[in-house]
């Protein structure tokens, strides 16, 4: 049995968020909230039980970046080790040795496939969680 995941998904698209939200509804074992923005995801850690065990972000969101957000992520003291994974379009392998250096578990491409979704973030989250703390 897999373990439970809660997990947080930050994009701007509704039409991504829905997809995600329904994609990893297949997997019974992971809750997925979901924020329009890195703001209003931020603005969701009021209370320890608010922190997911993982966070995906879309990497190309206004006001503020999925970049930007993992920023202020590492800034959170609770929020300090969490797993962060960027989901882009953006596929170069400049692109994802960029997100990785910024510190990212991960990189998912889009267009993702429904099915695979689940699998690809317990993939990254199992690697951050062997990685030796900073």
């Amino acid at each position: 049995m897999m373990p439970h995941l809660d997990l947080l998904y930050v994009d701007d698209d509704p039409d991504i968020r829905t997809i995600v939200e329904l994609a990893l509804g297949l997997d019974p074992a992971i809750t997925v909230r979901t924020a329009a923005s890195g703001k209003a995801a931020i603005a969701s850690f009021v209370t320890p039980d608010a922190i997911p065990d993982v966070v995906v972000l879309d990497v190309m969101m206004p006001e503020m970046t999925g970049p930007e957000t993992l920023a202020a992520l590492r800034c959170h003291p609770l929020l300090r080790e969490t797993p962060v994974l960027f989901m882009t379009a953006r596929g170069r392998d400049a692109d994802i040795k960029d997100y990785l250096a910024l510190g990212a578990a991960g990189v998912i491409l889009k267009p993702f496939d429904p099915l695979r979704l689940a699998a690809q973030i317990r993939t990254c989250v199992g690697r951050a969680e062997l990685l030796p703390d900073p």
